[in-house]
C-alpha cells in the first residue's frame, strides 16, 4: 500500500490496531503485576503506546518513569513481547505536561493546592516564609480542632502515669520535652487519647505554631498520590515545616518500604528544625515487624513509653466520670462491679456505661443504681462476656502464665505461698466461669479428693469480698490479687487474648 493509496479508513483501522494493542499491553502487565500495583503505578497519568515492535511508556513524571523502570522492566518486556512478538522493546519517557495553573508553584500567600488534605491538618500558616508560618489562622481553618480530645480529660492513674507526663511535656512545649515520643500498648487503653491531647494543648497553648496531626494509612495515601501526580515537593512542605507532627497507629508503616524511606527522612528534616514528633502504636517499636532499623534506631533515640491496661482504681474512676456525664448515679458497689468485669480497655467500659445507660432509660428506672441492676443489664447477656465454652485447661495455663507458677508446681504438693494463690484462683475462676463440680477441678489440679479446691476456692473468695489475707496474697504475687482475678476473667472470657497469647 504506497502513501497515495492510503485512506482516512486505513488510517482509522491503523490507530484502532494500535490502541487494541496498547490496551492489550496493559491487560497482559495487570495480569503479571496485580490490579493493586498497575493501578498504582500505571493507573494515574501513565499511558502505552505501540508501534511495531516498540512499546513506548510514558511515565506521569521523573520518580515514576525511574521506579516502574527499576522494578518492572522485566514485566514490561514480557508484556510487550506477548504482544508485539520476539524483539520488542520497550522505551520509558517522561510526559512533557504543558505547565498549568495547578503545576505552577503558588506566589506567597495564596491557598494551598487541591492536593493538600484539610482534615485532621492544623497548620496556621503559609508554609513559605517563617513569618507566613507563624500568622494565626482564621478559626475555620481548623474544623476538628475542637474535637480532638483534652488531656484534662484523661483519667490518671499507675498504669499511663509517665505517658501522661510525656504527654505534657510535649503538648506544653517545653524545651526540655523529648524530640520524639513514641506511645504504644494494647488497644483501647487512651493512646489515641493522649496523641490527640497533645496537639489540642500545643494548639491552645502556642495558637501560631504549626500543628499537624494525621494517621499513619492517611500519611501512606497522601505519599502514593503526591508520587502519582507529581507533588512530592508540595507533600515535604506540609510534612516538613511544622512544629508538632503527630501520627496515629504508626505501625501501619510496616513492610512499606518507600513510605518508611519517606517518613525517616521527614522525621530528620523535623529534628533538624526543633520541632516535635509525637507517635502512636500498638507494639514497640522492636517488636514491628518489616520495620527499618533505621527508623526504629531513630524511635528509641526519643522517648518510648508503654501505656498498660487500666488498672482497677483508674477503672472506678472513668466508671464514675463516665456515668456522671450520662446522668448515671452509680453506688461505689455498682461502680466497682463495673470496673472489676470490664477490664480490658477504656472503650470497654465506655461501652458497658453506654449501654447501661440506654437499658435504664428503657426500662424508666430513677434514682442511685446499684450493683444488682448491673448484673441484671449487663452480665446476665451472654454477649457481654463472651458466649464460648470456656475450657478448665486453659483456665489452669492462663492462671499458671500470669503467676509464673508451673504446672508441676500447681499440682504438685508444694505450699509456696505463691502456689497456694495459684490454685485458689484456679479454682475461683473455674466455679465462676464453667459448670465444672469440685471434684472435675480436684482432679485438673491432682488432688484426690475435693475438699481442698472446695477450701481454696472458698478462702479466695473471702478474699476478695472482705480483704482478709489479700495483703499477704498481694506481696505473694507482686500484684493486687483483685486486679488479677479481674484481668484473668476478662482474658479468658475472648478466647485469643490471654497475655500468654500477646507474648508469642
Amino acid at each position: 500500500m504506497t502513501p497515495s493509496t492510503v485512506t482516512a479508513a486505513d488510517r482509522a483501522m491503523v490507530g484502532q490496531s494500535r490502541a487494541n494493542l496498547a490496551a492489550d499491553f496493559e491487560r497482559r502487565l495487570t495480569e503479571a503485576i496485580g490490579a493493586h500495583r498497575y493501578g498504582i503505578w500505571f493507573g494515574h497519568g501513565t499511558t502505552a503506546s505501540v508501534e511495531s515492535k516498540a512499546v513506548r511508556v510514558l511515565a506521569a513524571n521523573a520518580y515514576v518513569a525511574d521506579w516502574i523502570g527499576r522494578n518492572f522492566r522485566e514485566a514490561m518486556l514480557c508484556a510487550a513481547r506477548e504482544v508485539a512478538g520476539d524483539g520488542a522493546t520497550v522505551e520509558i519517557a517522561v510526559a512533557q505536561a504543558s505547565p498549568g495553573p495547578e503545576s505552577a508553584a503558588p506566589a506567597k500567600g495564596t491557598p494551598r493546592s487541591r492536593h493538600e488534605p484539610t482534615d485532621g491538618a492544623f497548620e496556621p500558616g503559609s508554609p513559605d516564609g517563617a513569618d507566613e508560618r507563624r500568622r494565626p489562622a482564621p478559626r475555620s481553618r481548623n474544623p476538628r480542632a475542637t474535637t480532638f480530645r483534652r488531656l484534662d480529660d484523661f483519667v490518671i492513674g499507675e498504669s499511663n502515669r509517665l505517658a501522661f507526663a510525656a504527654a505534657q511535656q510535649v503538648g506544653d512545649g517545653a524545651a526540655d520535652a523529648p524530640a520524639i515520643l513514641f506511645i504504644h500498648g494494647e488497644c483501647g487503653v487512651g493512646k489515641t487519647h493522649l496523641i490527640q491531647g497533645i496537639c489540642r494543648r500545643r494548639m491552645e497553648r502556642a495558637p501560631r505554631q504549626s500543628v499537624r496531626y494525621v494517621t499513619a494509612e492517611q500519611f501512606t495515601n497522601e505519599y502514593i498520590a503526591s508520587v502519582r501526580d507529581g507533588s512530592l515537593e508540595e507533600f515535604r512542605r506540609r510534612l516538613r515545616r511544622v512544629d508538632l507532627l503527630a501520627i496515629d497507629d504508626i505501625h501501619f508503616f510496616a513492610s512499606k518500604t518507600a513510605t518508611q524511606s519517606e517518613f525517616l527522612h521527614t522525621i530528620d528534616a523535623i529534628d533538624l528544625s526543633g520541632a516535635r514528633v509525637a507517635l502512636v502504636s500498638d507494639e514497640h517499636p522492636r517488636h514491628i515487624c518489616k520495620f527499618s532499623q533505621a527508623l526504629v534506631s531513630r524511635f528509641l533515640s526519643g522517648m518510648v513509653v508503654r501505656v498498660e491496661r487500666p488498672d482497677r482504681t483508674t477503672r472506678v474512676e472513668l466508671v464514675r466520670r463516665l456515668s456522671r456525664e450520662r446522668g448515671l448515679e452509680l453506688t461505689g458497689a455498682a461502680e466497682e462491679a463495673v470496673a472489676g468485669r470490664f477490664a480490658g480497655s477504656i472503650r470497654e467500659i465506655e461501652g458497658a456505661v453506654t449501654r447501661l445507660g440506654a437499658l435504664i432509660e428503657l426500662d424508666g428506672m430513677r434514682g442511685q443504681i446499684g450493683p444488682g441492676t448491673v448484673e441484671r443489664f449487663l452480665f446476665q447477656d451472654d454477649t457481654a462476656m463472651g458466649s464460648a465454652p470456656i475450657r478448665l485447661g486453659s483456665i489452669v495455663e492462663a492462671v499458671c502464665d500470669r503467676l509464673r507458677v508451673s504446672r508441676e508446681d500447681l499440682v504438685g504438693r508444694g505450699r509456696h505461698q505463691r502456689t497456694v494463690v495459684a490454685r485458689g484462683v484456679v479454682a475461683h475462676l473455674a466455679r465462676e466461669l464453667t459448670t465444672h463440680s469440685f471434684p472435675e477441678i480436684a482432679r485438673a489440679l491432682g488432688r484426690p479428693n475435693h475438699s481442698a479446691v472446695h477450701t481454696a476456692a472458698k478462702r479466695l473468695k473471702s478474699m476478695l469480698e472482705d480483704g482478709e489475707g489479700a495483703a499477704a496474697a498481694c506481696g505473694a504475687i507482686g500484684e493486687p490479687l483483685r486486679e488479677v482475678v479481674d484481668q484473668l476473667r476478662h482474658d479468658l472470657s475472648r478466647p485469643g487474648r490471654t497475655r500468654a497469647a500477646q507474648a508469642r
